[in-house]
């Protein structure tokens, strides 16, 4: 059954990413959620979904369900809450992000929003699992030394749950990471030839920050440096002592009024921002600073002026 309409949704019941334009869920006769498909990265809306990877969640759920005992992805709240109860002013069609939108806007209001709201359903590269894409509950691949090598994972296993929910697909693991702690240990479950294995995955302050700037409802969020300029060429950066592909380039002489206020001058040469000074041109380290970076934060920006090196602090703008 497709619903292309949230609004007499409970989206408890139905919890997942309202940033995306499509979830499909598995549910049992009683409403119980088996399984979720779906989900993305910053990368691309497509490239964790494939038909071969639908049909391994298909039959991994229908496997589920022939148990005597199924497992299903418990709520996170038990109240039901209906979009045509929230007050989302908007008219037409109401897309799921404005949702997430008045959501965020309820908790800002009642005092409840930090900055960890933004960075929901991590995917599960976050924590060193990369799963493969036509069977979403199989461990591609580990990252060395993430939380995932730590706790013993390898390439092959299958993930049997994660924070205590089933996993059967991606779609499962960015649930599963969303209900995790800003800072802590979660249960992971899996197999490996036939046997299972459990442990624990530590995880550090820090963990879920994932590039947001796809992000509909967070849009309001992704800041813009306000500095723009050409790259100075190999000669010009190697008379000021710098490498051949270090960051530098030159603030043009028309610059913006909330650079200039920061104390920012036509001609100053920027080569870093904060412990940065990274080997990209000025159009990559602006979108880096759109990515690792909210509306609000304050920056140091590291130039140069006539020969002589200066931090100009900043606070980020839209």
């Amino acid at each position: 059954m497709r619903l292309s309409r949230v609004i007499d949704v409970d989206i408890h019941q139905l919890e997942f990413d309202f940033d995306l334009t499509m979830m499909t869920f598995f549910l049992s006769p009683e409403g119980q959620v088996y399984s979720r498909y779906g989900g993305r990265d910053s990368k691309d809306a497509e490239n964790r979904l494939s038909l071969a990877g639908f049909r391994h969640t298909m039959e991994s759920v229908l496997a589920e369900h022939a148990k005597k005992a199924p497992r299903f992805a418990e709520r996170t709240v038990e109240k039901p809450q209906y979009p045509r109860d929230m007050n989302i002013v908007k008219r037409g069609c109401v897309h799921c992000h404005n949702v997430k939108e008045q959501q965020e806007s309820t908790l800002a209001r009642l005092g409840r929003w930090d900055r960890e709201q933004v960075w929901r359903f991590p995917p599960p590269d976050n924590v060193g699992l990369i799963p493969d894409v036509d069977r979403g509950n199989v461990v591609k691949t580990v990252t060395p030394e993430s939380p995932a090598a730590k706790a013993g994972l390898k390439s092959g296993d299958q993930l049997r749950s994660l924070n205590r929910v089933p996993i059967h697909s991606f779609g499962d693991a960015l649930f599963a990471l969303d209900r995790a702690p800003a800072k802590g240990g979660i249960d992971v479950a899996w197999e490996r030839d036939g046997k299972p294995m459990t442990a624990k995955l530590e995880l550090s302050e820090g963990w879920k920050k994932t590039d947001i700037t796809w992000r509909a409802s967070q849009r309001h969020r992704i800041p813009s440096l306000k500095l723009s300029g050409d790259d100075l060429t190999a000669d010009e950066k190697k008379a000021l002592g710098l490498k051949p592909g270090q960051l530098a380039f030159r603030q043009q002489n028309e610059v913006s009024a909330h650079a200039a206020k920061a104390g920012f001058k036509a001609g100053d040469v920027v080569v870093g921002v904060d412990d940065l000074e990274p080997e990209l041109t000025v159009s990559k380290f602006l979108s880096l600073v759109r990515r690792q970076y909210l509306v609000g934060d304050q920056v140091t920006v590291h130039i140069i002026r006539d020969g002589k090196r200066l931090k100009v602090p900043m606070k980020l703008i839209q």
